[in-house]
């Protein structure tokens, strides 16, 4: 086979199999905010590396919102065995087309959750660690910053914050950039009764926000404390450096692809697997 630089034919195989050697991973290009941030990458590269050790290829392939189309086509034309799909896809009629074809949804649905078969990070807990982190330090007055609160796993966060923080702490969603973060948080600490600490829905709320600090003249973290969500690879180099609420997307997407493996292979059924959040502490929160 070396000498005569033999390579088995694909679609050979195929038929021969009844396998595409290839998994769909279905991504909504719509939606600019997840599709093209650092943390859908992580998860990409997890999938890919968990299909390379299976001999498979992976197919991005774009499904938006509005129309199953894709979806339709990557399994009528037996151009995947199983497909890795985004929350955003999970209706009654995406679950009727799909029916006992081998998928996985990357990230807890808002509908039909106890029905899919799906992997997420714990938002709710992360939140929860985040808040009570805060008030052992000896902060009282909470707030969460940024997020679009339509997201299910925004309103998960906000849920686990307020169950810590109590009815009376402050919630201000933003549009997702430092701009608009910046703006929010200067309003909330010129109030008359402002926050002495904060949860950020990310990082870029994170750097709005210490932006309003340095304007505002505000001390992190005598004067204010910070947690956000996600490991950013810069957030241990900010000024001073944030304490995360760390959310493994690079496990996200292994478990994923681990999982629709075994259903490809007749070896589960509808699963759901929630992945525990860590606290990573750092000197945005360590009062002298």
């Amino acid at each position: 086979m070396r000498e005569l630089d033999y390579h088995p034919n694909s679609l050979a195989r195929s038929l021969a199999s009844g396998l595409s050697g290839a998994i769909g991973v279905v991504v909504d290009a719509q939606d600019a905010d997840a599709f093209s941030n650092v943390f859908f990458s992580r998860s990409l590269f997890a999938i890919e590396q968990a299909a390379q050790k299976r001999g498979y290829q992976v197919l991005i392939a774009n499904g938006a919102k509005s129309h199953g189309g894709t979806v339709e086509t990557l399994i009528k034309e037996h151009k995947v065995d199983g497909l890795i799909l985004p929350p955003s896809t999970v209706r009654p009629a995406m679950m009727e087309l799909i029916g006992s074809f081998p998928y996985v949804v990357l990230g807890m649905p808002d509908t039909l959750s106890r029905d899919t078969c799906w992997v997420d990070n714990n938002n709710e807990q992360g939140a929860e660690l985040a808040a009570r982190h805060l008030l052992d330090r000896g902060y009282h007055h909470l707030a969460y910053l940024g997020g679009d609160q339509k997201r299910g796993f925004t309103k998960r966060r906000v849920r686990g914050f307020m169950k810590i923080a109590g009815s009376h702490a402050d919630v201000c969603p933003t549009d997702g950039t430092v701009e608009n973060a910046y703006t929010a948080a200067v309003g909330l600490l010129k109030a008359e009764s402002r926050p002495d600490a904060f949860v950020c829905n990310d990082n870029l709320s994170a750097f709005g926000l210490l932006r309003a600090c340095g304007a505002l003249k505000l001390r992190v973290p005598d004067d204010l404390g910070i947690v956000a969500f996600d490991n950013y690879p810069l957030a241990e180099f900010t000024d001073p450096p944030l304490t995360i609420i760390d959310i493994d997307t690079a496990m996200l997407g292994e478990q994923s692809a681990e999982l629709l493996f075994r259903q490809i292979e007749n070896a589960s059924g509808k699963q759901q697997i929630m992945l525990s959040a860590a606290l990573v502490g750092r000197q945005s929160t360590e009062r002298k």
